[in-house]
């Protein structure tokens, strides 16, 4: 697919979005979809929509389309729209573009400098008061122009400026770059890093190992019967090399400034976010004693795409780094840049003696997305990151991603072929197969149709609709990293006490629920609260919903919502329509109510005690919605046959994966547990058993296969590799 036709479907597709909607506009389809393209790329995270344009006090034109703020790394993202559809000149010029940076700026400005008078109940005044009263906390700002032009002259970022003595960051995402993105199997913008550039040298390095085609324990292919839309995933066979570095403190001081939160590593970036920028003990040592910087701290693990190294009369060199993620040491980094912009003038802080010890691997492109989870795992697995913030890789995911390929919606309005929910377990899975075809293809018709646009749910909004459903839309309204921390926690101590209760009715229930918030969605979009101030729309959506949950739970402990209607009909039902539309109304006249205890709005809504006075609050709740509730003994029944194929499919999931395992590794697994004297007799026993199949001709039963399993897992946590050469 070229970018012209990538822009040719994209413009079709924002058309046909919002003509699906009725309350929407095609420029507005592609704000949405722009934000979401640079939040899965990790440009930031929670993008808040906030239109807003006037004239300041300097009588200078101003106009914003929204706003993001980076818990990792302090910066504040602002963004502008420039939609020109397809009808309109399909470039923009360094003249438009400087336009389009100063409506930013003369709003940017006029925030940190005046109260502007917005309603205090909207998203406006938030953005306003975030500026005006915390512009000392925010490290850097990012301005971002989106088009649907061509920037002919690619340039991407623009000369940085400063506001209020903070720095400028200045970018311009147009068609072309975003193509790019979409066309990367990472689904991230490559970060360059050229050494020269930053006025020096290079870094000191020593060549540690390098290893061609290694089996490495990473995931193996997952294969679907749509073979035209599997996805590619390559086996478990890498090539790496690894240096070991010294890094100089002001430059990864300025790496940090630069790229920010970007250079950190998805797992590394959610723990800065949960946990705090600044260790203390750290930042001590580089006021007073950054001479032992280096013999104090661990140093830094990361990876890369590709490096160039020259040798010099020092010794060996890096020159250049290609997509350079730090996946351990976030906080050693973070720490570096924090103290340096929050010293005072009297601090004198000299880290020109400060060294950091680094140990970096470069992987081939192809296997970087599969392989630094991994790296990142191991690397944090004897710190305070968690494992929860691992969790992409859980059998959980798979087993949602399988389900979403094999389970095919009700046929709905006549629809004369099958529709499935994709479940996107990776990264930017659905755009990278749609990118397999050309445009208009028959193949690219046959994949919309199998997987429509509309039924793509999300990692983080699985998540989302489940702790909705577990009534916690306090963490829900703290956004997607701790919103995926508290959910995954959740699921890893349920998947280990009883994994079959992730069965098709778990599936079809978080498709139900999908299609519930997406209804609340529109229900918000109609109300006249809603068109007036455009605020708070994701807070009302997930405390609605909680309620909900919360009072059935408690009122009515003998029923439940029907789950199984909302599947079969792909829609919810007009009494449960009707609910959701009353309690929006009074959620929205709750949460901003002016009693409330924290002036923020967006604040008070992550504060578990909004969730309690919610609790306590009297709704109206309609007795002809009580009375679509259906027994929970309708859905045991259900729930007990989903088990019960679900147990079937374990079993034999067990003993498939010991037949294909092969004696040999069984063989090394028995003789590593062995020699360890780490086995029970049944547990030597049964081993015995796997790794002569071939000999005995003796299969284990589904008990004996699950104890294997079982046997061989409880090995790996005492030390035994994942995988033998």
């Amino acid at each position: 697919m070229t970018v012209e036709e990538y822009r040719e479907q994209l413009l079709e597709d924002m058309a046909v979005r919002a003509a699906a909607d009725g309350n929407s506009t095609p420029d507005k389809e592609f704000l949405y979809y722009v934000t979401d393209v640079l939040a899965t790329g990790e440009e930031f995270d929670d993008f808040i929509e906030c239109h807003q344009e006037g004239i300041s006090h300097k009588r200078a034109n101003m106009e914003i389309d929204g706003y993001a703020f980076d818990d990792a790394d302090g910066s504040c993202c602002v963004f502008i729209l420039d939609y020109h559809g397809p009808f309109e000149n399909d470039s923009i010029n360094a003249k438009d573009i400087e336009i389009k940076f100063n409506l930013i700026r003369h709003f940017v400005e006029e925030a940190i400098k005046y109260k502007m008078g917005f309603e205090e109940s909207s998203q406006e005044y938030e953005f306003n008061m975030l500026l005006h009263e915390k512009a000392a906390e925010i490290t850097k700002f990012r301005f971002y122009i989106l088009t649907d032009a061509y920037n002919r002259q690619r340039v991407k970022n623009i000369k940085d400026i400063e506001i209020s003595g903070i720095n400028v960051e200045r970018n311009v995402w147009d068609i072309s770059r975003i193509f790019d993105i979409i066309s990367s199997t990472t689904q991230k913008e490559s970060v360059e890093i050229i050494f020269d550039k930053m006025g020096i040298n290079g870094i000191s390095c020593v060549k540690a190992v390098e290893y061609e085609n290694v089996k490495a324990d990473i995931e193996v292919p997952i294969k679907y019967e749509d073979e035209s839309v599997q996805e590619t995933i390559p086996d478990n066979i890498i090539t790496y090399t690894s240096y070991l570095a010294v890094v100089p403190g002001q430059v990864l001081n300025d790496l940090y400034i630069e790229f920010g939160s970007r250079l950190l590593e998805g797992n590394v970036r959610s723990f800065l976010s949960a946990r705090g920028k600044v260790n203390k003990s750290i930042q001590n040592t580089i006021k007073n004693y950054p001479e032992m910087f280096f013999a104090y701290n661990n140093g830094i693990a990361a990876t890369a795409t590709e490096i160039d190294t020259e040798m010099t009369q020092e010794g060996l060199v890096i020159k250049r780094i290609k997509d350079l993620q730090i996946v351990n040491g976030g906080q050693t980094t973070a720490s570096i840049a924090y103290t340096l912009l929050t010293q005072r003038k009297d601090d004198n802080i000299d880290i020109s003696k400060l060294y950091v010890p680094m140990k970096i691997s470069v992987l081939e492109h192809s296997m970087s997305e599969r392989i630094i989870p991994k790296i990142s795992e191991y690397s944090n697995s004897q710190n305070k990151v968690d494992a929860s913030d691992f969790f992409s890789n859980h059998p959980f995911h798979i087993r949602m991603e399988e389900y979403s390929r094999k389970t095919p919606a009700p046929a709905v309005q006549g629809n004369q072929y099958q529709q499935y929910w994709y479940y996107e377990r990776a990264k930017g899975q659905y755009n990278q197969g749609k990118m397999k075809f050309k445009p208009k293809s028959s193949q690219m018709k046959q994949y919309e149709m199998r997987y429509p646009a509309g039924q793509v749910i999300k990692l983080v909004d699985l998540a989302k609709y489940m702790e909705i459903y577990n009534c916690v839309p306090h963490i829900v309204s703290k956004g997607k990293q701790a919103l995926v921390r508290a959910f995954s926690n959740e699921i890893k101590k349920q998947w280990d006490k009883n994994d079959e209760v992730f069965n098709v009715y778990y599936f079809k229930r978080v498709v139900s629920l999908t299609i519930m918030f997406k209804a609340t969605d529109e229900i918000i979009r109609q109300k006249a609260w809603w068109k007036e101030k455009h605020s708070y729309k994701a807070n009302v959506i997930a405390y609605t919903m909680s309620i909900l949950f919360d009072y059935i739970q408690k009122n009515c402990k003998d029923y439940t919502l029907d789950f199984i209607k909302i599947w079969s009909q792909q829609s919810i039902y007009q009494e449960l329509r009707q609910q959701m539309s009353i309690l929006c109304d009074e959620v929205y006249e709750y949460i901003t109510e002016p009693s409330r205890m924290v002036e923020n709005v967006t604040e008070w809504c992550k504060r578990e005690l909004c969730w309690e006075r919610a609790q306590d609050r009297k709704w109206l709740i309609q007795d002809t919605f009580i009375k679509t509730l259906i027994p929970v003994s309708e859905i045991k029944d259900i729930q007990k046959d989903a088990k019960t194929g679900r147990k079937i499919a374990n079993e034999v999931d067990n003993l498939k994966y010991i037949i294909s395992a092969g004696e040999s590794y069984w063989n090394q697994v028995y003789e590593w547990g062995k020699e360890r004297k780490l086995l029970t007799d049944m547990e030597d026993s049964l081993l015995k058993m796997a790794k002569n199949i071939s000999i005995t001709g003796k299969l284990p039963s589904d008990r004996q296969a699950k104890v294997i399993i079982r046997t061989r897992d409880k090995l790996i946590e005492d030390g035994m590799p994942l995988t033998f050469l």
